[in-house]
């Protein structure tokens, strides 16, 4: 019995140290481990009441975490990894859901990223000229029959520049466009200069080729098993969109920013849709006032549209919106109201928020 336990003690031991081996061989692939690790994220959380028939106020959570790592390859070199989720949904948000991607980056020729991230023009549409719920009208690509441009993309190859004369930089993306076959693609590029300190210049575009433009549907049935309503075919075809801004700070707390974008589709496809050709045209104005803590803003934005060359309602919009937000220790606390209109048919907005970076 006592050999027994002997033998059995040295199996146990013997296992352990097997698997302390393995772990530490997987934990250590080819040198020690000295990756820097940082964990990051906003929260942000707001209370929102958009005004429609029977709404009421409904809590918005934009609360996102991320983790990024980098490694040494080179003196001059390094790689990187980021992880990011956010946007709680009523089933919670999935890790990797927003910008997720690994690249590589040195101090003087940039960086380039593969994976999800935003596109360039995207990126400057977002921000800051869809700031306080400006994006209800600048920012419509999400949108289902007005996906001119993506915005949040994965199957994406992404270079950013370092600043050039340390005035200008520019970004270019390739990728897949809404499906993985060989005719669906993306590319685009944004170029930003700041010739003075006080003003900053921004130019963009982007083109997709075979993209889903307008979703299909599924038919649907009544109980009795008749048909209710029949499936739909998607619209397919091409996509062109433009886009210049400007930021001007004449004095330091004033800011001014404008921009202005188009968007051009092409069916090639037009599925269960009778439209050819979609294009929009829209703006957006805003001015900020800084005194000491408080934040003070102004904005409009206002997009038309036509479908075959004839004015569509569909696609007319129209935000004004003003905020107040004060940082209570970088606590950044805001009320925004926001009128929003679609062929003159308008909704007020009210929105109580507060979000925080850590």
């Amino acid at each position: 019995m006592e050999n027994m336990f002997k033998r059995s003690f040295l199996s146990v031991a013997v296992a352990a140290a097997a698997m302390v081996s393995v772990s530490a061989n997987a934990y250590t692939i080819g040198e020690s481990n000295d990756s820097k690790v940082e964990v990051y994220g906003v929260v942000s959380i707001s209370a929102v009441d958009y005004g429609a028939d029977n709404g009421t106020f409904a809590l918005e959570n934009e609360t996102r975490v991320g983790f990024r790592a980098a490694q040494a390859m080179t003196d001059s070199v390094e790689a990187f990894v980021q992880m990011e989720s956010g946007w709680m949904l009523d089933d919670g948000a999935k890790l990797g859901n927003r910008d997720t991607f690994v690249g590589m980056r040195g101090d003087n020729w940039g960086q380039v990223r593969f994976g999800r991230m935003l596109t360039p023009m995207y990126e400057l549409v977002d921000w800051p000229y869809s700031a306080s719920n400006m994006g209800t009208t600048f920012d419509r690509g999400w949108r289902s029959g007005e996906r001119f441009i993506f915005d949040r993309k994965s199957q994406q190859v992404r270079y950013d520049s370092a600043k050039i004369a340390d005035m200008l930089t520019f970004s270019a993306s390739v990728g897949n466009g809404s499906s993985n076959t060989d005719d669906s693609k993306f590319y685009g590029a944004k170029f930003s200069i700041t010739p003075v300190d006080m003003l900053t210049l921004h130019a963009a575009f982007e083109s997709a080729q075979d993209t889903e433009f307008e979703s299909g549907s599924d038919a649907t049935f009544n109980k009795d098993g008749s048909l209710k309503e029949a499936g739909k075919d998607a619209s397919v075809g091409d996509t062109d969109s433009y886009f210049v801004g400007f930021e001007l700070r004449p004095i330091d707390s004033v800011m001014i920013a404008g921009a202005y974008k188009t968007g051009e589709y092409d069916a090639t496809d037009k599925g269960s849709f009778s439209y050819d050709k979609r294009e929009i045209e829209a703006f957006s104005l805003q001015a900020n006032y800084y005194m000491g803590k408080a934040n003070f803003r102004l904005g409009y934005a206002q997009q038309t549209g036509d479908t075959d060359g004839v004015t569509d309602a569909y696609l007319d919009r129209e935000t004004l919106t003003g905020e107040f937000g004060y940082s209570f220790n970088s606590v950044y606390t805001f009320l925004r109201v926001a009128e929003h209109s679609n062929d003159g048919d308008g909704d007020t907005m009210v929105r109580f928020g507060t979000e925080w970076y850590f």
